[in-house]
């Protein structure tokens, strides 16, 4: 197929990217770059632009779409909900109706688990009535309808709600539940936990990626929601995986556990997806903690505090050095691609 990946240059895009590639696809990505394009694999076809300035001509020859750009987690959409709103809503809105125009049957859209809130008393599958409280989770939501509103005979839109997704990747982030302990256990001498009681679904970026293919390779009969991750965990359960890894290579740290309450806990279904999309995860919490491991050790000098590896400090740094403007009509966003990864 020849794929168009928006947000092809970003944590799980950029695995997604180099997949696709060499498994044979053409692949044309659109992003504006906030993390630099170092990362993206040199076969991929870019556009350096942001999709709030999308252009149908970009359709051209563009058989499925993927779309993953937009601003992710919950710390980002709490440090700009305008900004959240903006590319996460208004940004599939814009893509998606002009594949539809275009004639692209197959849309997969990116969205999250978030979205279910404080729902962990049982494992609820995508026929669970969501309410999501916070603008990240919202704006996913928005997203979502949006699908809804556009799906018709032709037009055959899959919803991806993704769990925590962690591992390495190209474009590596330590902002991420195993992750940041991994992290936070080279750096500080410890993992720290905020609530260890609290549920959350995750799944390897590796695996994450390959989800997004089976999408795109589903007959065009499947359409709608797919929960995906590769199993529920509590966050102490994370926690002391990264420990019992850690030790395996001669690395001895503590946990250290806080309760703070959080209204974010949830478990998820994914058999749907097993179902219909034939989507089976393969890697669990030990063998993605043991392979970032390895990569960091291979990479000694990698400065695991730098702002790009973090989304947050990394946008605010962008913010700072007047990349955009996000005040109505002075939202400049063809700028951010023209920074380059690590400013």
């Amino acid at each position: 197929m020849k794929v168009m990946v928006t947000g092809g240059a970003g944590y799980i895009g950029s695995v997604l990217v180099r997949k696709l590639v060499t498994a044979g696809h053409a692949v044309r990505v659109v992003d504006c770059g906030f993390f630099g394009f170092d990362h993206l694999a040199p076969e991929a076809e870019l556009i350096p632009e942001s999709v709030l300035d999308f252009d149908p001509a970009w359709l051209e020859g563009i058989e499925a779409i993927v779309h993953l750009a937009g601003l992710s987690n919950d710390p980002m959409a709490a440090f700009s909900p305008s900004l959240n709103y903006i590319f996460n809503a208004a940004g599939v809105g814009i893509v998606a109706q002009a594949a539809r125009e275009a004639g692209v049957h197959r849309f997969v859209f990116g969205s999250t688990c978030s979205i279910y809130g404080l729902n962990d008393a049982a494992e609820v599958d995508e026929t669970f009535r969501v309410k999501p409280a916070f603008p990240y989770a919202i704006s996913k939501h928005m997203g979502e309808r949006l699908m809804g509103c556009l799906t018709d005979a032709d037009f055959r839109p899959i919803v991806l709600r993704k769990g925590t997704v962690v591992g390495w990747s190209p474009r590596m982030r330590f902002d991420l539940i195993t992750n940041a302990m991994v992290k936070t256990a080279l750096t500080d001498g410890k993992i720290v936990v905020n609530n260890p009681d609290l549920w959350r679904p995750v799944i390897d970026v590796e695996d994450a990626a390959e989800a997004y293919i089976h999408a795109l390779q589903a007959d065009l009969s499947v359409t709608g929601t797919f929960n995906i991750a590769t199993r529920n965990y509590t966050i102490g359960e994370v926690a002391a995986i990264v420990q019992s890894e850690l030790r395996e290579f001669g690395i001895d740290v503590d946990i250290e556990v806080h309760h703070r309450p959080d209204v974010r806990s949830y478990r998820v279904d994914v058999s749907r997806a097993a179902r219909e999309l034939g989507f089976v995860p393969s890697i669990g919490m030990i063998e993605t903690t043991r392979t970032m491991i390895r990569h960091l050790r291979a990479n000694p000098a990698m400065d695991l505090n730098d702002s790009r590896y973090y989304n947050v400090e990394h946008f605010k740094r962008l913010l700072a050095k007047g990349a955009f403007a996000t005040n109505g009509s002075k939202f400049k966003t063809g700028l951010p691609h023209a920074v380059p990864a690590g400013v």
